[in-house]
């Protein structure tokens, strides 16, 4: 039984990862719409994206509702575990929430079966398959050609979904109740980054280049205290030659 737990919590781990991933890819994918490459394909990629979100949405909240509302001896040894990833959960919900209810408001604005008006340059290009396909499992969702889906039907859509996250997130709160000031960390702030330059991800040269910045804007700052004090000692002399020859 101990053992079913602890897979059960790691199942729930990896799925609650995976949610995250998918949610900063469709926000990732939200802010070129009404970009330079806003187009047929990134709305469809937005669906698909939103599609999968979803499914891990029914999947994570049934799991973690189960686990949490058990009251076995094992269930409650790993109970701050679930927690922790029940308020990771309900973060993800929020922020997909919020940015479905952002592509909903862009998409009206920019509606692509229309006389295209001015986009927005928001410095966006460039494709997004890429972006997409590094958050999705393609093969457990079916593309659908974006001609078989009107736009007013994908807006109907994507506002049902955002209804439905909704009301999610209350029936969460009704269902499991886990105050979020009372989730302990368990790890120190930062520590996922340090983790990845120890295993050799690009975090290395971030954390180099961000090194190389401070250490520059010490020597600006130094410069600058040197300058200025410069330009007193200079306003000085001359405030003294000035008197002496007046």
């Amino acid at each position: 039984m101990p053992g079913s737990v602890m897979a059960a919590c790691e199942e729930c781990r990896a799925l609650v990862q995976a949610l995250n991933k998918v949610t900063a890819c469709f926000r990732q994918l939200v802010m070129s719409i009404g970009g330079s490459s806003d187009s047929l394909n990134l709305r469809e990629e937005l669906r698909r994206t939103r599609r999968r979100a979803r499914e891990l949405v029914g999947t994570i909240r049934g799991r973690l509702t189960s686990a949490l509302r058990d009251g076995g001896a094992p269930m409650r040894e790993r109970r701050a575990e679930f927690e922790r990833l029940w308020v990771a959960f309900a973060s993800c919900l929020e922020q997909l929430e919020a940015d479905m209810r952002r592509a909903l408001e862009l998409a009206r604005i920019f509606p692509l079966n229309m006389p295209r008006r001015a986009l927005v340059q928001t410095g966006m290009s460039g494709g997004t398959s890429g972006l997409a396909a590094r958050a999705l499992s393609t093969h457990s969702l079916r593309h659908c050609d974006a001609s078989e889906h009107s736009e007013e039907t994908d807006l109907l859509a994507l506002q049902k979904d955002v209804i439905e996250v909704g009301e999610i997130i209350a029936e969460m709160e009704n269902k499991v109740n886990v105050p979020r000031w009372s989730i302990i960390a368990i790890e120190e702030p930062g520590a996922e980054l340090r983790s990845t330059a120890i295993g050799g991800g690009t975090s290395t040269g971030m954390l180099n280049v961000g090194a190389r910045r401070r250490r520059t804007c010490r020597l600006s700052r130094r410069l600058s205290a040197l300058l200025f004090t410069m330009i007193i000692l200079l306003a000085v002399v001359l405030s003294v030659c000035v008197a002496k020859f007046a």
